[in-house]
């Protein structure tokens, strides 16, 4: 009997040890929400998603969504069999010149001033190039003269323009355009032997040391193939007026996409990266704000035979320049050098004479089912099919990778996913086109090309994500709680014990009772 009073009282102890561990779990848990591994070690930067799609107006409708990030693992493929592959790194010369393309229609004063305050503000304005597609009918202000006209009073010493010399005009009538792709093909046609190439709108303001900056952040991607792309902030709240960059708290960032004109893929709103140290990796790109090298520029052609095409024209060009090799980041907040003047523009390029307004409803036809034609999406009416061969997507990586990718699916009752999570590079499986471009650099001799964009971990966070943008609502993350397996096998004998030796009293106790009688 002693020893079984013995074996009670260091069960006893155990299993009150265990109880006070697992009370300590509970009260960690309860207060800890634990970061994917992948964020462990990285900066704490953070995503916050509202559903773009939903009611506007209505805030109950639409609550935040937080997504850790880190962006320190996004060039590490997430399927673990190729995690040993990279891009290729940032080629950066001594020295370089920037070509600034910008597509303008009737907006010749803003225009000015964007040229003026880039000019104005860079570090080394001799190096800026600019490429002005100006449309206009008689009597408008052009940008060129306009930004003379403000350039004479910033420098009143000069006999001539100061860098008038530096900026190539495409003057269009304004009657002629036929939407932005056409205006962004005829941009394409100015790029020169510029390293890097930035797009912007045409009402845009540029802080001071923005060319420096740029391209400091993005060789932070340690991307040779990086796009840094976004919708940028308004100017009012970021600039000073001697245009110091006051830095916006966040930086932006697209990754939702809804069906907008003609069915067309479209981007909808841009979601804020806060602590944002880093540019992030995005599957979207948007046309007001577009940086990287110029052989982008050149490899990856816009498509003239898209007139009138606006809607879908930014999933156009995401799609195009990632199959062609090229990767979209959002810029940190310190490569938010540009910002954009959302006043409303003086005039539209759908806003046209009703002669043009009936040639439209066919040339959108033709383009929009050409759109199609390429997504191999079915169709009905007339194709403009000219040249298809020159601007269908490109060799480097599949459509239907991009598509999974970035989150977008077509078929009936087809609902896009998001790409509002931390995503991670995946490599060319047609990696020779890569190496042509950038001699001496190799993707990998001996290891088969990939075959999936993401692994199984990635899919499934992924899945998660999206479950909690549909459903709105945020979930904790699994928190993981200390093993006590040998305590555990502690309990678990002493309750054996305890069955065992209450069978043998009771056994003793029918003993002694026989006994007795």
């Amino acid at each position: 009997m002693e020893i079984i009073f013995l074996i009670f009282s260091l069960c006893h102890m155990a299993m009150r040890t265990l109880a006070i561990a697992a009370v300590a779990a509970f009260a960690h848990a309860a207060t800890t929400t634990a970061l994917p591994k992948e964020s462990q070690n990285g900066p704490r930067q953070y995503l916050t998603v509202r559903d773009q799609n939903k009611d506007q107006t209505d805030r109950t409708k639409r609550p935040t969504l937080r997504v850790d990030l880190d962006p320190t693992t996004q060039n590490i493929p997430a399927n673990p069999a190729l995690a040993h592959l990279r891009p290729p790194e940032p080629r950066i010369p001594p020295t370089f010149d920037i070509f600034v393309g910008i597509s303008a229609f009737r907006d010749g004063i803003r225009c000015g001033t964007t040229l003026l305050t880039a000019f104005q503000r860079a570090d080394h304005p001799d190096r800026v190039f600019f490429g002005v597609v100006d449309q206009v009918h008689p009597g408008d202000d052009t940008c060129l003269d306009s930004y003379c006209q403000q350039a004479a009073a910033v420098w009143p010493n000069e006999t001539t323009c100061r860098y008038k010399q530096q900026i190539t005009v495409d003057t269009r009538p304004a009657d002629e355009s036929r939407g932005p792709t056409l205006a962004r093909h005829y941009q394409q046609r100015l790029v020169g032997n510029q390293e890097f190439c930035l797009q912007v709108d045409a009402h845009s303001a540029f802080t001071k040391h923005w060319d420096t900056e740029l391209v400091r952040d993005w060789n932070a991607t340690s991307n040779e193939m990086a796009i840094l792309s976004t919708y940028i902030h308004n100017i009012n709240q970021n600039i000073l007026p001697d245009g110091t960059n006051k830095h916006a708290a966040q930086s932006t960032h697209l990754c939702q996409t809804k069906r907008g004109g003609f069915n067309n893929v479209r981007n909808v709103g841009a979601d804020l990266i806060y602590d944002s140290t880093m540019p992030q990796m995005s599957a979207l790109w948007g046309a007001g704000y577009s940086f990287g090298k110029c052989h982008a520029e050149k490899r990856v052609p816009v498509d003239s035979h898209t007139p009138w095409v606006f809607d879908g024209e930014e999933f156009q060009r995401a799609s195009h320049l990632w199959t062609y090799g090229y990767d979209m980041y959002s810029p940190s907040v310190k490569g938010l050098m540009v910002y954009h003047n959302y006043t409303a523009v003086p005039a539209k390029f759908y806003q046209l004479p009703a002669a043009t307004a009936k040639e439209r409803s066919v040339e959108q036809e033709r383009s929009n089912n050409r759109i199609k034609f390429l997504l191999g999406i079915p169709f009905q009416g007339e194709i403009d099919a000219e040249e298809l061969s020159k601007y269908t997507y490109g060799p480097v990586r599949s459509l239907a990778s991009y598509l999974k990718f970035a989150g977008v699916e077509f078929g009936p009752n087809a609902t896009d996913n998001h790409s509002c999570y931390q995503l991670h590079w995946v490599p060319f499986e047609q990696p020779e086109t890569i190496e042509a471009l950038l001699p001496g650099w190799r993707m990998s001799k001996a290891t088969p090309k990939p075959t999936e964009v993401a692994s199984t971990a990635a899919t499934r966070r992924h899945k998660v994500e999206t479950k909690k943008l549909r459903q709105q609502t945020v979930e904790m993350d699994r928190v993981e709680t200390p093993e006590y397996s040998s305590l555990s096998l502690v309990v678990l004998v002493c309750v054996i014990i305890v069955l065992v030796s209450a069978a043998l009293l009771r056994e003793n106790g029918r003993f002694d009772s026989a006994k007795t009688k």
